[in-house]
């Protein structure tokens, strides 16, 4: 195999942009009883039945997320009065602290004793769903607050998914809802260098602590905020905005002309200024404190790899488990692509050649509609929905992941925008099946489909990574099948870029849950043929400044593969593969443990019944 096709994905990372990163918090304390008044008492808990008090429950755990920030309310809620929900000071939110610790700690001990206080049995079926993964975060989130040190061993400033590089596009596309919107925003602005400050506080208290970055990642987001800070009148985030004021209608022209010079003034003597600030505290903390490996060379950082794998990919596996589960994979793999190789000349002369995956030029919107057409036999319909794909701005390329979409908001989810960059897209097939990763029927199609349920508001935003990039990552394979392609070409360009994954994913794992070092990464590279002892430590880079990224791609996908095996196993020709997406997109974003007790229940009504033999 050639090297370049191995390699080909080492070096960057399909991040979606993640709203929420913080534990389950802000539970607000119950009020006093209220004293008699000779009146009829009103109804009071007590008469109150558990689906009323569980509902309750997570309506205020609802209301607790969605007011942390007003980015978090912006993007979940076109309209939080709708939801009882009043709108909050703007504000980017808390950075952890001491402080934060102690609270969330406290909050998550108070939502699981609330928890533990329901009859299981008296709830809904759909709350049972709800209160089992609460349980299941719960009980990580507690293994996770297991140490002081734990909130401080990943970073908040990173290479590629790091705050500096997601809150220009954030912000880019804040929602104007309402000409208030439009205020908060600009406030939200006025917040930038708070913000910024209280971010480099924290990453101050990771160095003194020996948890900072290696100078190699350091020096990675020093170029990601000198690149962001090489372009001032003509920055992102004033051509954007201005484009957007023109385009808000209701406005006078005077209206737009101040809104203009306020956020002009705004980027150039805040946000700016924020970023110069971070940066000359990257370079001040180059060098000190910092962790030159993966979360195993942290002070019980290998027990604690093996919890956050399982928060990040939503598995009950321990990472020996995937290991073993990624090697075996791997050499399978292998063994079916070199045998695809030799069996079929043609396939092999184009491989060689480069001159695979060869579909038609054309527009990331014309090659949307061409996968939502396609799709139609595999996967359930969804009602029309709107959708704009961008370009990621220049100045921030180099560093931003090859696409991306953002969250619709759960009122508002016929508004869609996928985000592509071109130079981390190679081809005319990479941006076909990162567009089905993306949008149909990938991140985009199963966040409207589950909208479109009506789900339980809180289920929206607890969301699950592993089941997010997982699904994308699984429907990504199968748009391969969509092309055009032949069978046995498309199954081949399948097999390679899931082996790329394999791989990128092992040594994920390896760096950061089991401790290896950059030998042993060489060690595996050159097993592979790989001799170039700069892109082992290219990928050591990459999987030490954004521990396990690569985890809930792999692992999702392979779970959800599992979980295909696992019901065309029992059902057996009452396989139905249209039913059983159906079951997971209506179940909605789970951890697989929690998915797989339920689909026992669908298998079951999936099996026709055995007619009794006429008397």
């Amino acid at each position: 195999m050639k090297k370049k096709q191995i390699i080909q994905k080492l070096v960057c990372a399909a991040a979606l942009l993640a709203l929420l990163t913080g534990l389950l918090g802000g539970c607000r304390k119950e009020a006093p009883p209220e004293e008699s008044t000779g009146r009829p008492p009103r109804e009071t808990e007590a008469q109150k039945s558990q689906e009323e008090l569980f509902d309750m429950l997570l309506a205020e755990l609802f209301e607790d997320i969605i007011t942390s920030d007003s980015i978090t309310m912006n993007y979940f809620l076109a309209d939080p009065t709708r939801f009882g929900i009043d709108k909050i000071a703007p504000t980017y939110g808390e950075v952890t602290s001491q402080e934060t610790i102690e609270r969330d700690r406290l909050d998550n001990q108070d939502i699981a004793d609330r928890l533990s206080s329901f009859i299981y049995d008296e709830l809904r079926p759909d709350q049972q769903v709800t209160y089992d993964i609460l349980l299941y975060d719960l009980e990580l989130y507690e293994l996770l607050d297991a140490s002081d040190d734990y909130p401080y061993y990943i970073g908040a400033i990173r290479p590629v998914v790091g705050i500096q590089v997601q809150l220009p596009v954030i912000l880019a596309e804040f929602h104007f809802y309402t000409q208030e919107d439009i205020e908060i925003y600009l406030e939200l602005l006025a917040d930038t260098g708070r913000y910024f400050n209280d971010l480099i506080e924290y990453e101050r208290e990771r160095s003194r602590r020996g948890f900072f970055m290696s100078d190699a990642n350091v020096d990675s987001v020093i170029e990601n905020c000198e690149s962001f800070l090489g372009e001032r009148e003509d920055n992102l985030m004033i051509v954007v905005f201005n484009e957007r004021i023109d385009q808000y209608e209701g406005l006078r022209d005077e209206q737009r002309e101040q809104y203009k010079q306020r956020n002009r003034e705004l980027v150039l003597n805040n946000v700016l200024p924020a970023y110069e600030t971070l940066l000359a505290a990257m370079r001040d903390m180059r060098g000190v404190g910092a962790n030159p490996g993966g979360l195993a060379d942290l002070p019980d950082g290998a027990e604690y790899a093996g919890v956050y794998l399982r928060y990040k990919a939503g598995t009950h596996r321990t990472p020996k488990q995937v290991d073993a589960w990624l090697e075996e994979l791997m050499d399978s793999t292998m063994t079916e692509i070199r045998a695809a190789l030799a069996g079929n000349q043609r396939l092999s002369e184009g491989y060689f050649s480069g001159a695979l995956g060869n579909i038609r030029d054309d527009t990331p919107e014309n090659y949307l509609a061409e996968l939502e057409a396609a799709i139609a036999l595999d996967f359930p319909a969804i009602r029309p929905t709107r959708y704009v794909v961008r370009e990621v701005s220049e100045n921030m390329q180099e560093h931003v992941s090859p696409a991306f979409y953002l969250t619709a908001a759960l009122d508002a989810y016929d508004d869609n925008v996928i985000y592509i960059n071109p130079p981390s897209i190679s081809d005319n097939m990479s941006l076909y099946t990162t567009l089905a990763h993306e949008g149909f029927p990938g991140h985009m199609y199963q966040t409207v489909y589950y909208l479109q349920q009506s789900p339980q508001p809180l289920r929206t935003v607890l969301g699950d990574w592993g089941y997010t990039e997982g699904w994308a990552t699984y429907v990504e394979y199968q748009s391969y099948f969509y092309a055009g392609l032949s069978t046995a070409e498309a199954d081949f360009l399948r097999l390679v870029n899931l082996f790329d994954l394999l791989f990128i994913t092992r040594l994920d794992l390896g760096v950061n849950a089991l401790g290896w070092d950059v030998n042993e990464v060489a060690s595996l590279c050159r097993q592979l043929g790989i001799m170039d002892r700069d892109v082992a430590e290219s990928v050591y880079g990459t999987v030490t400044g954004n521990p396990l990224l690569y985890l809930p791609y792999c692992l999702g996908y392979l779970e959800f593969i599992s979980l295909r095996e696992e019901a065309e196993g029992y059902l057996g020709g009452d396989f139905d593969l249209m039913e059983f997406h159906r079951f997971l997109l209506d179940f909605g974003p789970a951890p697989f443990p929690v998915i797989r007790n339920y689909m026992l229940e669908w298998m079951e009504a999936q099996t026709p019944e055995v007619l009794a033999p006429a008397a």
